[in-house]
């Protein structure tokens, strides 16, 4: 007569034969709804992207604004030039990054075409890079970007925030993306709050809410730095379509 242990493990044995029976593989659809993607910056990209910005906040008074064109409450919003980028060898990393968010969109939108969308040629642009030097008090209120299709923040220095005044609170400086209401309270959630940390990396739909918290240092000197940049793209299959387009209204105008 078996033991009780020897039935339970002979129990336990047929129950993951039966698993491996039926395993399964399977996708998650979702193509009603765009994502935040997030990823860290490497090291030296991270290193590089530090030195470049130290060079530009601490001549701030004579370096280029872009704060007219953002919706910030934030005095240093300075623009980082191109040239910079492509001198220091991190203009092609953030516009493959780029073009990975936008192919791995495009196929959650549209699951049916992944093969087509993989095997297509797909281009990314940065039209405006831009630091933002946020200190005590300084805040940037809900907003979208514009003129583009994508965005992204960076995160290069992290100060030490006072501790919160609600203690169940972590608001301070932290980021916040917001989307469409869901209507579902279970599997949905219409907002995130999210204390970034030194070398975060978010892209995200250009559509896509977002704002920022203000907060508070002890000696009230305290950095929050942070960089975006906005990006247009294209494939080749769209360039191949509007070439034909425009041929073929040349013809008929001949």
């Amino acid at each position: 007569m078996s033991t009780r242990q020897e039935r339970r493990r002979a129990e336990r044995a047929a129950k993951k034969q039966g698993e491996e029976q039926f395993k399964m593989h399977f996708e998650l659809l979702q193509p009603w709804s765009t994502f935040v993607m997030k990823t860290q910056l490497p090291p030296p990209i991270l290193e590089k992207m530090i030195r470049i910005t130290d060079k530009i906040v601490d001549n701030a008074e004579n370096e280029k604004s872009h704060g007219h064109n953002l919706a910030g409450q934030i005095k240093d919003e300075l623009w980082v030039d191109h040239e910079i980028l492509e001198r220091e060898e991190v203009m092609g990393f953030f516009l493959d990054v780029s073009r990975n968010f936008v192919i791995q969109q495009y196929c959650q939108a549209q699951p049916s075409d992944r093969q087509t969308i993989l095997n297509d040629e797909w281009y990314t642009q940065m039209l405006s890079m831009w630091i933002i030097s946020q200190k005590d008090n300084e805040y940037n209120p809900c907003h979208v970007h514009t003129e583009c299709a994508l965005s992204t923040v960076m995160y290069l220095k992290i100060p030490e925030y006072l501790p919160s005044r609600k203690s169940h609170r972590k608001d301070d400086g932290a980021i916040n993306f917001t989307g469409p209401g869901t209507k579902d309270p279970h599997w949905g959630n219409p907002t995130i709050t999210i204390q970034p940390q030194v070398g975060d990396f978010f892209i995200f739909p250009a559509s896509q809410q977002h704002f920022v918290y203000p907060f508070r240092t002890p000696d009230g000197k305290g950095e929050r730095r942070s960089v975006s940049f906005n990006v247009v793209f294209s494939s080749k299959s769209e360039q191949d379509k509007l070439k034909k387009e425009q041929e073929g209204q040349q013809n008929d105008q001949l």
